[in-house]
């Protein structure tokens, strides 16, 4: 609709209005244009001195007596390429200032996710495999195993199959009890050194989640931040 555009370029209602009112009627005068539009006389003197502004009305003197004449619509295509090339200068001029900003090297970048429920943990998953990078994970139980079922060895198999190593820690009371996987190789410590918080970390990424009746798993995308995590599990691997 031609309204909705006209407030795209800036129009207010009551701009609008008188303006397609004085298009569709002729030239009029405040008190009459006050009167057929149902708007306020001091409103309709100000929305009028504004539609001067923009050009898309006229004025002319009648018998001491101002009356205001709408231009040829054709004149919002000019307004149109006004705002053009007001925009031009602004982006150029943004795009000038953008260089002079003086940047501190080496700030950190964050980007977390979070993901919730069955469903957002496989999609999880599903990017793991996606970047076909190392993985390292410290864990306290097999909650993965336990939540997904067969979608567990589904993984592992899609795992092994893009050649994906996997490095795992667990706390001493699972030794007995973890399947043996091509390309995972399993270590174990004292439980006191594992939470129920499980921790992944892949490439850039660092992934932690909470298991529960309804999972939740905070996925963060910080180089510093999944190289300290990284650095804190092979202080454990290797201890």
């Amino acid at each position: 609709m031609l309204e909705e555009n006209l407030i795209k370029l800036g129009f207010s209602p009551s701009e609008i209005r008188i303006y397609l009112h004085m298009v569709r009627t002729g030239s009029s005068y405040p008190k009459k244009i006050s009167a057929e539009t149902g708007i306020n006389r001091t409103n309709v003197y100000e929305a009028l001195d504004r539609l001067i502004s923009k050009g898309v009305i006229s004025f002319i003197i009648k018998n001491k007596l101002k009356w205001f004449e709408a231009k040829n619509p054709d004149c919002l295509i000019s307004l149109i390429a006004e705002k053009e090339e007001e925009i031009k200068k602004t982006k150029a001029q943004i795009l000038k200032d953008i260089k002079e900003i003086d940047i501190v090297p080496n700030k950190l970048t964050l980007e977390a996710t979070i993901f919730v429920g069955k469903k957002g943990l496989r999609m999880i998953f599903e990017e793991i495999l996606e970047k076909r990078k190392p993985i390292s994970l410290i864990a306290s139980q097999l909650q993965f195993e336990n939540l997904f079922g067969p979608y567990f060895e589904v993984w592992h198999k899609k795992r092994i199959s893009l050649g994906i190593t996997q490095r795992s820690i667990f706390s001493n009371n699972f030794k007995h009890r973890l399947k043996k996987r091509e390309l995972l190789t399993y270590r174990f410590v004292d439980s006191k050194f594992v939470n129920p918080t499980t921790t992944i970390i892949y490439d850039d990424t660092c992934i932690l989640i909470q298991w529960s009746k309804d999972p939740i798993a905070i996925k963060i995308d910080n180089k510093e931040i999944a190289k300290s995590h990284l650095n804190y599990f092979n202080i454990m691997w290797n201890n």
